[in-house]
């Protein structure tokens, strides 16, 4: 069942719709210290969690993929627990932990813990037992589901189709790499919550062929029929465009929002939030 999207947990157990999320959500958060409006955009947040993440990763030289997931677990996480009871860093080493376990890419506890340790001294400690419990922990409220589907390859399959289609339209490598990257942004947003990994995918084409910067003035008319062909392909998969369209949206809101992010409030706030809780 795993290896089907369709029959998967994640599409069957792991999919929202906007409005059951909003739901969940304004329970999870009823009865904690800090309201929703003092934590200000929960999307700078979710930024800067992501950057932790990275920063963990680059450590222990994790794939991309790997920290993928670990990205949709921590979601799917924080979906159903407030940040206010947790230790975010905890948490964050915990989910790539497993992660690494899931995607076959396994590290040792203490060199996750170690590593942590050295990026966030405050908030984790030496102690591995510390990971190993939180796992349990993390485990059960995942409900035990842990394998993920990933629009990386849906993104190459879609992307060698549009080259064998009738519009005979590849992405360049520059497109292709814009649409990786976005795919990789995409994992700060409700995305992956929201929608399959094919429609994200074709998002990601979306943004890096038809939302692009405007060419040069020689190129702009060939530019105009090749956003034309790429159209109609588009069209013609029988995919809900209604779907691309608000997913490249969300998308842009975010790159919006970024332009206000700061990691050194982010990084208070969450010191603030935890109240000095450790590891």
């Amino acid at each position: 069942m795993a290896a089907n999207y369709w029959l998967s947990s994640q599409n069957t157990h792991w999919r929202f719709t906007r409005q059951q999320l909003e739901n969940i959500r304004l329970d999870t958060e009823s009865e904690t210290r800090f309201s929703p409006s003092e934590l200000g955009d929960p999307r700078h947040l979710r930024i800067y969690f992501h950057t932790l993440i990275q920063a963990l990763g680059r450590h222990l030289s994790v794939r991309q993929q790997a920290l993928a997931t670990s990205e949709v677990y921590l979601a799917r996480f924080y979906v159903r627990t407030s940040v206010q009871e947790t230790n975010p860093y905890l948490i964050i080493a915990t989910c790539v932990y497993l992660a690494c376990k899931m995607e076959e890419c396994p590290q040792h506890i203490r060199s996750v813990v170690s590593e942590a340790k050295c990026l966030w001294p405050d908030f984790i400690t030496h102690d591995p037992t510390k990971l190993a419990e939180c796992e349990f922990y993390l485990i059960e409220e995942l409900d035990s589901f842990l394998i993920v589907h990933h629009p990386y390859r849906s993104l190459i399959q879609l992307s060698n189709a549009l080259s064998a289609s009738g519009v005979n339209v590849g992405l360049s490598s520059d497109e292709m790499q814009t649409a990786w990257s976005v795919i990789n942004d995409s994992y700060i947003t409700d995305l992956p919550l929201l929608y399959p990994p094919h429609v994200i995918a074709l998002t990601a084409i979306y943004m890096s062929v038809v939302l692009r910067p405007p060419p040069v003035a020689a190129q702009a008319e060939r530019s105009k029929t090749r956003l034309q062909k790429v159209m109609e392909w588009f069209a013609g998969c029988g995919v809900d465009l209604e779907a691309v369209v608000d997913c490249a949206q969300e998308m842009i809101s975010l790159y919006d929002v970024w332009e206000s992010y700061s990691e050194k409030s982010c990084r208070e706030l969450v010191a603030q939030v935890v109240g000095g809780r450790r590891g």
